[in-house]
C-alpha cells in the first residue's frame, strides 16, 4: 500500500485555482468569491474552462476539457490550492480521465464538495492524497465572508488542527461511544453510485462521513441498504451526519431521514454522530478526507489526530 500523501500548506499570497470539474457556475456569485478570497489575502486564478464558459447542458465543459482543467491545476507548481467553484452534477465522468500517479507527484489542497466527492473518493483511493470537504467559490460565497473561514484557512495553513467551527452547535449522538479512523465521504448518492469500481477507497477502519441533497428518506434507505448488501456497512469504524437537504412528498408518507439513520445505525451499533454542520445546511466546517480522525459522544465530538498538510 502506497504511504498517504499530505499537500503543502496554504499561506496568504499563495495562488489558488479556481475550476469547474462539474456543472457550470454563476459567474456573478463565482466573480463575488474570488474578491472575497482576494481580500484574504491569496492570489487567485481561474481554470480554462470558466474562463472560456464552454458549457454543455449546464456541465463546465465537455468531460476531457474538465479533466485537463484539472489535470493542468494540479501539474502547475505556481499553484498551492485547487478550489471547486460549484458542484452539481458530471463529476463522476472525468474519474477515468485523470492520472492519479501525476496528482500523487504534485500533491496539493483540494477543496469542494456534495457532487465533488466523487472526486475526493477517486483521489484518496488512487493518489492516496488527503483532500478537503469545504465551501466552494460559486455555492457558497456567505460563507466566505463568516468569521469561520480564519479557522478554515488556519487549518489549510497549517496553524490549527482543530475542527471547531462545531463548538457552538450541539453534536447528537445516536450510538455512543469513541471511535477512530481515516474519514471518507461525504455525499452517500456518490459513495454508492461508485460501489464495485476502481474510484472507490477501501472501507475497513474508516469513519464515514455522510450528507446528501435533494433526497428523500426512501433514497437514503436505498443507498444504505445497498452498502449493507455489498457488506460493506458494517466495515465502517464510525460514523458522522452532516446536513441533509429532503425532499418530502406530500402524497406518500414516509419516515425522516433521521428515522431510517436511527434503525439503520441502531442495527450497525457503532459510534455515529448526528447534526454535524458539514453538507448542504447553512454552515460549512472543512472535513479532511483520508485523514486520522477521532469521534466521541462528547466534546471534542471530532478532532484531528494528526496534521494534514505539510
Amino acid at each position: 500500500m502506497m504511504n498517504r500523501v499530505k499537500p503543502a500548506k496554504l499561506n496568504t499570497g499563495d495562488e489558488i485555482r479556481i475550476i469547474a470539474p462539474a456543472s457550470a457556475p454563476d459567474m456573478i456569485k463565482l466573480s463575488r468569491g474570488i474578491s472575497k478570497l482576494k481580500k484574504l489575502g491569496y492570489k487567485i486564478s481561474v481554470g480554462k474552462n470558466i474562463k472560456k464558459l464552454n458549457q454543455r447542458n449546464d456541465l463546465a465543459a465537455p468531460a476531457k476539457d474538465r479533466a485537463e482543467e484539472l489535470m493542468s491545476a494540479f501539474k502547475d507548481d505556481n499553484v498551492k490550492a485547487i478550489f471547486c467553484a460549484r458542484g452539481g452534477y458530471g463529476s463522476i465522468h472525468i474519474l477515468s480521465l485523470l492520472d492519479y500517479d501525476v496528482i500523487r507527484d504534485h500533491p496539493k489542497i483540494f477543496m469542494g464538495y456534495s457532487d465533488i466527492t466523487a472526486l475526493h473518493l477517486a483521489i484518496n483511493r488512487n493518489s492516496n492524497m488527503i483532500t478537503f470537504h469545504g465551501p466552494m467559490v460559486s455555492s457558497d460565497v456567505d460563507d466566505l465572508s463568516k468569521p469561520s473561514i480564519k479557522d478554515f484557512m488556519n487549518l489549510l495553513g497549517g496553524k490549527t488542527n482543530k475542527l471547531n467551527i462545531y463548538e457552538d452547535r450541539l453534536i447528537k449522538y445516536i450510538i455512543p461511544g469513541k471511535a477512530e479512523g481515516l474519514s471518507m465521504g461525504t455525499n452517500i448518492s456518490l459513495v454508492a453510485s461508485l460501489l464495485g469500481t476502481n474510484y472507490i477507497p477501501e472501507r475497513s477502519g474508516k469513519i464515514f462521513f455522510i450528507e446528501d441533497t435533494d433526497v428523500t428518506s426512501g433514497d437514503i434507505d436505498r443507498y444504505f441498504f445497498s452498502m449493507k448488501l455489498a457488506e460493506i456497512i458494517e466495515q465502517f469504524n464510525g460514523f458522522v451526519f452532516g446536513d441533509f437537504k429532503a425532499i418530502f412528498d406530500k402524497e406518500e408518507p414516509m419516515p425522516s431521514i433521521e428515522d431510517v439513520v436511527q434503525k439503520f445505525m441502531n442495527e450497525i451499533n457503532k459510534p455515529s454522530l448526528y447534526g454535524a454542520p458539514f453538507g448542504h445546511g447553512e454552515e460549512q466546517m472543512v472535513v479532511p478526507l483520508n485523514a486520522k480522525v477521532r469521534i466521541s459522544d462528547e466534546e471534542p465530538y471530532m478532532e484531528l489526530l494528526e496534521n494534514v498538510v505539510d
